[in-house]
């Protein structure tokens, strides 16, 4: 896995965006949306391993939660969904994002490729909107046409497409709002050193009743961005792991580039990349309003980045 994110310590930057689920998404994701920026006093200082206290950690975490980008943004993107067996599945999709006073706030559609109608996936357009925050929401709908429905309970922890390893749950990423937390020092990931929390959900979460029962989040030590989510069950046994694996410069911001999620049981993955970018927009906030949603916006090609 090569992290493009060693570059960006070679010079200032503005914003480091992570998708998660979203944005992630996902984010988003999926999907839910975090970023980095630079920490005050210029190039973070070279470390290696070095721990760092509880209330350190409480700041570190509160920067993570409230950091945003610079404006709203439309990704172009590619999901692959690689099974350990069987033939590969892709979907094409287009993302966008903004914040409001609940927090990221993402509208995706995907539609299977012409390779993942031949081994039989769904033939259909597929939106979503996911509300990130403290209060974390989705909804989807088939078609392109009527309502948008409320995704609850345990379809939350469902494929948001059949086949593919991404749920709502997934894509909301609640944990990174979850009060309950504790700092359990550093780590890596690949060749970067990251600052771990594991994360409990509240009492009578969904994600407790799903079987998991804490959530590892690995920071960034020099910079706040989210590199890797593990979910942990009560052994705190892996079930799976969410890695960013690529940044990349897009109009003077950086934004994820790709993302992998691997299903611990299955040995499943599925990555999503992006493939075209457009930040620094200003969106209409009624495309998000999942009870009265207008279409979404649809960008020229000359305002998108190829990456």
């Amino acid at each position: 896995m090569h992290f493009d994110l060693i570059k960006l310590l070679k010079f200032k930057k503005k914003s480091v965006v992570s998708f998660c689920a979203a944005t992630g998404f996902f984010c988003a994701c999926v999907c839910a949306l975090s970023y980095a920026q630079e920490r005050a006093g210029g190039d973070a200082p070279s470390r290696f391993m070095e721990s760092i206290d509880q209330a350190e950690g409480v700041k570190r975490m509160a920067a993570f939660r409230s950091q945003r980008l610079d404006g709203d943004y439309c990704f172009r993107f590619e999901l692959e969904h690689l099974p350990r067996r069987g033939k590969k599945i892709t979907y094409s999709g287009t993302m966008w994002g903004s914040w409001n006073e609940e927090g990221p706030v993402t509208r995706i559609e995907l539609k299977a490729s012409a390779q993942s109608q031949e081994v039989g996936a769904v033939n259909d357009l597929i939106e979503l909107i996911i509300q990130n925050g403290r209060a974390a929401k989705a909804w989807s709908r088939h078609g392109g046409q009527g309502a948008f429905e409320m995704i609850e309970g345990d379809a939350l922890f469902e494929p948001v497409i059949p086949g593919i390893t991404y749920s709502a749950f997934d894509l909301q990423m609640p944990f990174v709002y979850w009060d309950a937390f504790t700092y359990e020092g550093p780590g890596r990931v690949q060749s970067r050193v990251v600052q771990q929390f594991l994360v409990k959900p509240p009492a009578g979460s969904a994600a407790i009743t799903d079987g998991i029962h804490s959530v590892r989040i690995g920071l960034d030590d020099a910079y706040d961005a989210l590199l890797r989510v593990e979910i942990l069950d009560a052994d705190e046994v892996e079930l799976s792991r969410f890695t960013v694996e690529s940044f990349k410069k897009v109009q003077g911001q950086y934004i994820v580039k790709k993302i992998t999620l691997k299903d611990n049981a299955s040995k499943d993955r599925t990555r999503f990349r992006v493939k075209e970018a457009s930040v620094g927009l200003l969106l209409d906030r009624s495309m998000f309003d999942a009870c009265h949603a207008t279409d979404p916006l649809r960008l020229s090609a000359d305002l998108f980045k190829i990456l």
